[in-house]
């Protein structure tokens, strides 16, 4: 199971609290009035290419649909019961009028979210009125990956330290025209959505699973490193932050409970 980090805009598509404020009452243990909540529009996911040459497609967007309706917006990523601030109460595929890069219709995974009015949200609010918080960071887990040119499966090659299918097709070289990118596929779960000041880089990486590290680092530990050490480099700092993730990670577990809760009780 791979969990990925993306960055999307928030959109200015409006959101009518009147009209929704029975699907926002779902998540409310108190009954909620449009006047005490702000609501807004948010793109989650979409199937253009990224910057690490990895997308969702179409069928992807669908089945992470109906796993995002009813998660937390939170804050910086902080795992926290203090920074949850908003909730997704609707979550739609939607297909536009433009073009992605392998000349399909861009289609965008958007999500309506709400937050409750009140002294803690209301800078947050008027920093997206006003524009200044343009951008989240989403986290979804996907079980494989495939390339885009023949779909078979997209592993890490440790010899040549590229992504490459089982067929060759080396991730962001070109094949008869056409750009092998990693497909996402077969997602098992979304987890949030953050708010952040100065967005998570778009594509920021994928975080393998458990079984593909330590196969990882068994690689790692009986191969001869020498011709790697810029590669090795690039990994200390996360190694450092894995070292020191145990308290995020239990606020994370809290907040997933939480989110299953909500779902229960829908």
């Amino acid at each position: 199971m791979d969990q990925t980090l993306k960055s999307f805009p928030i959109s200015l598509k409006s959101v009518d609290p009147q009209k929704d404020i029975e699907l926002i009452n779902q998540y409310s243990t108190k009954e909620l009035t449009p006047d005490g909540v702000f609501c807004f529009s948010v793109i989650l996911c979409d199937n253009e290419i990224d910057r690490d040459l990895e997308r969702f497609p179409v069928p992807t967007l669908e089945r992470l649909a109906p796993m995002f309706v009813g998660k937390t917006g939170i804050s910086d990523h902080d795992w926290s019961a203090r920074r949850q601030i908003a909730r997704l109460y609707r979550v739609e595929v939607e297909k536009t009028d433009k073009l992605n890069s392998f000349g399909e219709a861009l289609v965008v995974l958007r999500g309506s979210a709400y937050m409750v009015r009140n002294n803690y949200t209301a800078s947050l609010i008027q920093a997206i009125e006003g524009g200044i918080m343009k951008e989240v960071s989403v986290g979804v887990s996907v079980g494989r990956s495939a390339c885009s040119v023949c779909g078979s499966e997209m592993t890490f090659n440790f010899d040549t330290w590229q992504r490459v299918c089982e067929k060759g097709h080396i991730k962001g070289q070109e094949y008869d025209g056409r750009l092998c990118v990693e497909e996402l596929l077969d997602p098992t779960d979304a987890y949030e959505f953050s708010f952040v000041a100065v967005p998570a880089q778009r594509g920021a990486g994928v975080v393998k699973s458990r079984d593909d590290i330590r196969e990882a680092i068994e690689a790692v530990l009986g191969a001869d490193l020498d011709e790697h050490r810029d590669e090795l480099l690039k990994l200390l700092p996360k190694v450092k932050a894995a070292m020191l993730s145990a308290d995020e990670s239990a606020k994370r577990t809290e907040i997933l409970k939480e989110n299953e809760k909500f779902r229960k009780e829908k």
